[in-house]
């Protein structure tokens, strides 16, 4: 055997030596390695939950007439539109009154002049009464009588006549009898109108409530008396609080739903017709409350992960009210236990993890 053939498995062995020596520091290496997950974490606590159902309704008016003429005459004067704004007795059109006026006069004068007999025949009988005895005989003085009651009676019927004239006459300026917005005017100057004719509708702001529709689930669990807090797109910021103060069901073959009605406060200046946005609080109590990203969702049902000892422990958990950013369990956490918030959804029972602060980088240990 020559030199060159003798070095050849000298230089194999030495490199499978080494080999075998790195491949024996990397295998310590990865076992030396342990994987954790970063997650933040919350302390359950125990605090009032509401339960808060949001809802979009109407504002409507509790009442909300048509104003029709109740004489006739033409159109002389209008002193509203559309969307005005009127008070109780506020004048809203004027009819020509000149007929109404002249049956005024005429019936007053009859008023006057009956007054005027019938006071004259008072005096007939009086005078009748004094010489009954010596000129006057019985049959005269009962005549007399009858005169007298005949004229009371005429003079009561001119006075109703009287009443009924003056009646129309004031009818001939057209009052809202509410306060009121005019939603629409339905005559103009000339127009010529007789008793029945509409003139304006109004909506009625004496009386304002809001109607918020509710799907059936919720059917069990409305009832009068629970607060609602109520603002409109209309006025931003202004915030009316209410109760409900009736529900009544509306379920039908297109419509499975419950309406509730809450009347607003007196003197509250919102224009009916438009949207509302409600706030209902169903339920209020004292519970146990984690973070709501800390309930995740798993075949086995809803579970919470407790942090003991760097390790995830899986806890199922029964939860009752939720919101936006609480949900209360019910049984499963006790108040006081650290519970996993972000990072919840990628842990399994037993998993190592490491706490980070909030905000910070989500980066894998």
């Amino acid at each position: 055997m020559n030199r060159r053939s003798f070095r050849l498995p000298l230089a194999v062995a030495a490199f499978a030596a080494v080999a075998a020596g790195c491949g024996g520091k990397d295998k310590a290496d990865a076992g030396a390695f342990v994987r954790k997950t970063p997650v933040t974490v919350a302390q359950a606590a125990e605090q009032r939950v509401d339960a808060i159902e949001v809802t979009v309704g109407r504002l409507e008016a509790t009442s909300a007439p048509a104003l029709a003429a109740e004489t006739s005459g033409r159109v002389v004067r209008l002193f509203v539109d559309g969307g005005s704004i009127v008070k109780q007795g506020q004048v809203l059109a004027e009819l020509d009154g000149e007929p109404q006026r002249l049956a005024v006069a005429s019936a007053r004068a009859s008023v006057e002049r009956l007054e005027a007999l019938l006071a004259n025949q008072r005096r007939t009988v009086k005078r009748y009464q004094e010489l009954r005895a010596k000129a006057v005989s019985e049959s005269m003085l009962e005549e007399a009588i009858a005169q007298e009651s005949a004229r009371e009676a005429e003079l009561n019927d001119a006075r109703a006549r009287l009443a009924e004239a003056e009646y129309r006459l004031d009818r001939t300026r057209i009052k809202s009898p509410v306060d009121a917005i005019v939603e629409r005017r339905l005559i103009s100057v000339g127009d010529f109108v007789a008793p029945g004719t509409p003139v304006v509708t109004i909506v009625g702001r004496d009386r304002m409530r809001v109607v918020l529709p509710f799907p059936e689930r919720l059917s069990g669990q409305l009832k009068p008396g629970l607060a609602v807090t109520l603002d409109q797109p209309a006025r931003p910021g202004e915030v009316v609080t209410g109760t409900i103060g009736e529900v009544r069901p509306m379920v039908g073959t297109n419509n499975r739903a419950v309406e509730a009605l809450v009347d607003l406060p007196a003197g509250t200046d919102w224009p009916p017709g438009g949207s509302v946005t409600a706030r209902v609080v169903l339920a209020s109590r004292d519970g146990v409350v984690v973070p709501a990203g800390s309930v995740v969702r798993r075949p086995a049902g809803d579970v919470v992960y407790v942090v003991k000892d760097d390790k995830a422990v899986e806890r199922k958990v029964t939860v009752g009210i939720r919101t936006s950013t609480l949900a209360e369990v019910l049984s499963g956490i006790e108040t006081g236990e650290t519970v996993v918030v972000s990072g919840a959804g990628f842990l399994t029972d037993g998993a190592l993890v490491t706490v980070r602060e909030p905000g910070t980088t989500d980066a894998r240990s």
